[in-house]
């Protein structure tokens, strides 16, 4: 989702939750500090419905749902309010104050320009607070290009690790679910300049 600036207003959990209620866009909320989320571009919107509809078929039969940016889900107690693009809930889903969602399993981000840092940094360190949380999905929209960080076998995020999946010929792993998605579904509907090679790689990189 996109964002705009940070606002200099700020609120308690409970300020936050009902003044949301009443406003026609949507704000995350860090510990006080309201984010405003504007709309995205024509490429952003677009995979993010293609992600919604292709989790959907692939999720087919198993006890999972998935959910799209409407959904607020709640990190770190009740300080902290997000809307992810999509999102994957196994089980029972379980809530928080106001529906916000407390059990996510997968989430997906749709990178831009305006928010890369904030999803990649600050964004994913309070997601990792979420203990049902296991794989997060950095999608990118310039090019067929996926990064996946996945919760390790002792229930710790290796931050500096990651999967890269690139080109249409991939195929993204949602590995917590056991299901698969061609990245051709992801991007469908887009134009690249030049078709990239399969890549399904591990890479270092620190946040």
């Amino acid at each position: 989702m996109s964002h705009s600036s940070f606002q200099a207003r700020h609120m308690t959990p409970e300020e936050y939750l009902a003044w949301e209620e009443t406003q026609q866009e949507r704000h995350e909320y860090l510990n006080g500090t309201i984010r405003a989320m504007s709309g995205g571009s024509w490429s952003h919107n677009l995979i993010v419905a293609n992600v919604t509809q292709a989790v959907g078929v692939h999720l087919s039969g198993k006890p999972c749902l998935r959910f799209t940016s409407s959904q607020r889900v709640q990190a770190k107690s009740e300080r902290y309010y997000f809307y992810p693009d999509v999102g994957i809930v196994c089980g029972t889903p379980q809530f928080g104050f106001q529906e916000a969602l407390l059990n996510p399993t997968a989430l997906f981000e749709i990178l831009s320009p305006s928010t890369e840092r904030y999803d990649k940094g600050e964004k994913f360190a309070l997601y990792r607070e979420i203990e049902s949380l296991t794989e997060y999905f950095l999608v990118y929209q310039e090019t067929p290009k996926v990064e996946v960080y996945r919760r390790g076998v002792g229930g710790e995020w290796d931050t500096t690790t990651y999967t890269v999946y690139v080109g249409l010929g991939a195929t993204l792993l949602v590995e917590s679910i056991g299901i698969q998605i061609p990245l051709s579904e992801v991007y469908d509907g887009l134009d690249f300049p030049e078709p990239e090679e399969v890549a399904e790689l591990p890479e270092e990189k620190a946040l």
